[in-house]
């Protein structure tokens, strides 16, 4: 299953190219289910230009909060710490 989301992110990739851009970042937690196959609340996924490039970005799970779905195994994953605020 995780080829179907590598081959969406390519898609997305090469319509993010050809618009002049060189990443594009994923915010609608609908859209990062699509492309990801899964994210916890307030994820992101930035599509980098190249395939090995992508990130989900998300916030530190608080204890026994499930993901929305089975998240894509081979893409790479960075845990952000909840904002305090300012």
């Amino acid at each position: 299953m995780s080829q179907v989301y590598a081959d969406r992110r390519i898609r997305l990739r090469d319509r993010v190219a050809a618009a002049g851009s060189a990443a594009a970042l994923v915010s609608r937690p609908a859209n990062v289910r699509y492309l990801a196959g899964g994210a916890p609340p307030g994820a992101v996924l930035l599509v980098g230009p190249e395939p090995g490039e992508d990130l989900l970005i998300r916030p530190l799970a608080a204890e026994g909060e499930p993901s929305d779905g089975r998240l894509d195994e081979l893409l790479r994953q960075q845990q952000l710490p909840l904002g305090g605020g300012d």
